[in-house]
């Protein structure tokens, strides 16, 4: 509690600050403002027409015809962007978003690295949104439907990482809002098609993948309509290397996966103000793999239905949101020694309204309500229920023409019953303030309080068992949700200190968290083997600073374009437990770094782009076990080029992970340093060459 006064202090302290300052040159601020608008006008009209318009990038002000002044900092990707970028699927636009820890393929025993691996400031992963929607993961842990959505049905992700209450329930995470894109003209059908064939080859690791994506939209009248759908075929064959006491030895594993999405979108122009809109997201992912004398069976279903009613009038807005999910996930794991059956479901409804009113250029205020129930059953538990709602209000105040304020509250009720029985309720507030020192520099400040549930596979207790060989080991636990988690409960201060120009600029963040109730992934030993699931620490504090920074040079009277992002982002993450013991987060590494180069010659309508993300080794100690755990550095490098051709043919030749950064665990002996267990999975560069053809 005292850590929340402090923090509301500074914050009051600053503000105040900052208020006087600005206050004693405010009648000078106007002037200034005034002339230096002139002559950002003048430089304008004088600039060169070798410079075209360059792309937008973190916390952008929204067009002119909406504009909303939270102080809340958004930092926006663009589908163009993206596609400049080589990138594939979310993940590749985020890695070079700063504070992201991103998934690293092949290091869970299935090789996950969907969305919900990922680690965000040292806490948990993202909350995603599909046009302001909250979407779920699976029942145990399995892709999303963000895995299955690729660049093309994008328009554009918004990044939230110090949430307004308008938003999710966060806690330790940020916010990640997937707007999807709507046709660009009044054409009946437009679209493309993409086909593409990748392979993998050494004596290490075999692997085909072979997929097909259509998107198409269109108008007709009031009626706009879009379907986006894609199917991928991955067939591989790969080796871990196991070393312990004993000697090292290789395992081999068979892979087969096929992932099946289908995306279909309705919307209805009621008048100039007023729509509604229906989407369908569909999505099943089937996986059999084999390792031994073990064979494992995975099927993933899901149906997702959004309905939404919008009303828009100037500044004012409304908008009802109703949300119906299913998703059934089974696995199936033999050996001579044992045999498993899971059968989850998780069913979903979720009621939202979302009003905005402006009362002028200067004020707007946001308030909504929110209904949700989950109900999670299983074949080999009792069914877990849980309801949330949540009501919110949020004032922003533009008192001058370079400073904002943000002030709003979030009340969130949550009720478990069936497999546990559990109640909680949580206020949390957020204040934010903005000062822009002129037109390029600008300050951001936000102290906020927030409450996040687990999501539904951190709940269910039913263990999960890989086809490998050293299934159940300290270093290849199963893998368990645990029913009796609590929801984490942050006290978060950001300042953010910008430059931006219309060429780029940089961003620099410090942060500091204070999270009650953290959730950590410890592994336990339970029977004859290990399993890893989800508990409660008492408290975790994490901080950093993170640099981000871009520059884009648009196209010239050459046809030449360049564009170059980077960041930089540290963590440190220190975690408290119930006895009061203090350790560092087990998988949480100091500091990350990433950075991406993408160049375009329009005359041979030839677009390139290479992405470097780094990975410095660390060793941390595990929880209530005698080992550290020492994971390796990783350089990754992918890179990719496409040449269009007439009447919309284009095709693309990506490669990733060009430098072969194998992925290492090591876990030593405490007290001796000697080792217990190292695991080395090989990571092989993949080629994956497309051909794409616009309609």
């Amino acid at each position: 509690m005292h850590r929340t006064k402090l923090y509301w202090g500074t914050l009051s302290t600053l503000s105040l600050a900052i208020f006087a300052i600005t206050s004693a040159s405010l009648a000078n601020d106007e002037t200034i403002s005034a002339n230096k608008t002139t002559e950002a006008t003048q430089l304008k009209e004088n600039e060169s027409p070798k410079q075209l318009k360059t792309l937008v990038f973190a916390a952008e002000q929204a067009p002119a015809k909406d504009p909303d002044i939270s102080a809340v900092a958004k930092t926006i990707v663009t589908r163009e962007e993206m596609l400049q970028f080589g990138d594939q699927s979310v993940n590749d636009a985020l890695r070079r978003a700063a504070g992201f820890q991103m998934p690293t393929p092949g290091q869970g025993p299935r090789g996950s690295s969907g969305s919900g691996s990922m680690r965000f400031r040292g806490g948990g992963a993202p909350v995603f949104l599909i046009n302001g929607e909250a979407v779920q993961g699976g029942p145990r842990g399995g892709m999303s439907i963000v895995d299955s959505i690729t660049p093309e049905m994008i328009e554009r992700i918004e990044i939230t990482k110090q949430p307004s209450v308008a938003q999710a329930s966060v806690a330790s995470s940020a916010v990640i809002n997937i707007i999807l894109k709507e046709p660009l003209d009044d054409a009946r059908i437009s679209g493309n098609v993409k086909l593409g064939y990748g392979i993998t080859q050494s004596n290490q690791k075999e692997e085909q993948r072979k997929n097909i994506s259509v998107q198409a939209d269109g108008r007709d009248g009031a009626w706009i309509y879009s379907v986006s759908a894609n199917q991928m075929w991955n067939d591989s064959k790969s080796s871990t290397e196991i070393e312990n006491i004993n000697g090292t030895r290789q395992q081999i594993r068979t892979t087969n996966r096929t992932n099946t999405m289908f995306s279909p979108r309705v919307e209805y122009q009621i008048d100039d103000q007023q729509k509604l809109v229906s989407e369908i997201f569909y999505r099943k992912n089937e996986s059999d793999g084999s390792s031994s004398n073990q064979v494992q069976n995975d099927k993933n279903d899901s149906i997702r239905l959004n309905t939404r009613y919008e009303r828009k009038d100037k500044g004012d807005s409304d908008k009802v949101r109703l949300s119906i999910e299913k998703q059934n996930e089974t696995e199936s794991t033999r050996s001579n020694q044992y045999s498993s059956y899971i059968d989850e479901t998780v069913n979903e409804y979720g009621l939202a309204y979302d009003g905005v009113r402006k009362f002028d250029e200067s004020k707007q205020v946001k308030f909504g309500l929110d209904a949700r129930a989950n109900a999670l059953a299983s074949n080999i538990a009792d069914t877990l229920d849980e309801q949330r709602y949540a009501l919110y209000l949020e004032g922003s105040w533009k008192f001058s023409k370079r400073q904002t304020f943000t002030v709003g509250a979030r009340q969130e009720w949550l009720e478990r019953s069936g497999l546990v029985e559990y109640s909680d309720q949580n206020l949390s507030p957020v204040l934010a303030h903005r000062l822009d020192f002129n037109d390029q520099w600008s300050l951001q400040t936000n102290v906020s309080r927030a409450f996040k549930s687990p999501n539904s596979n951190n709940l269910m207790p039913t263990v999960s068992i890989s086809t490998d060989a050293d299934a159940g080991s300290i270093n290849n636990p199963d893998r368990g949700g645990n029913p009796n988690l609590r929801p984490e409960k942050i006290t978060a201060l950001e300042t953010t200190l910008g430059y931006n120009t219309t060429a780029g600029g940089v961003n620099i963040t410090a942060f500091h968290r204070d999270i009650d109730d953290y959730i950590e992934k410890v592994i336990r030993q339970e029977g004859t083997r290990f399993v890893e699931r989800p508990y409660n620490q008492d408290q975790a504090t994490t901080y950093g600073v993170e640099i981000s920074g871009r520059y884009a040079l648009k196209q010239t009277e050459n046809g030449h374009s360049f564009m170059l992002n980077g960041q930089l982002s540290t963590v440190r993450a220190k975690i408290e437990d119930t006895d009061h013991n203090t350790r560092l987060a087990s998988d949480v590494a100091p500091y990350t770094a990433s950075t991406g180069v993408s160049y375009n010659y329009q005359p041979w309508q030839l677009a390139s782009s290479i992405n470097l993300s780094y990975t410095p080794e660390f060793t941390r100690a595990l929880d209530n076990l005698p080992y550290d755990r020492t994971t390796n550095q990783r350089v990754n490098v992918d890179i990719s080029a496409t040449k269009r051709f007439p009447k919309g043919w284009a095709t693309t030749l990506s490669a990733r992970n060009i430098l072969s950064t194998d992925y290492k665990e090591r876990l030593n002996n405490q007290s001796d340093g000697a080792l217990y267990e190292a695991r080395v999975n090989d990571a092989i560069p993949s080629f994956l060459f497309s051909v794409e053809k616009k309609f």
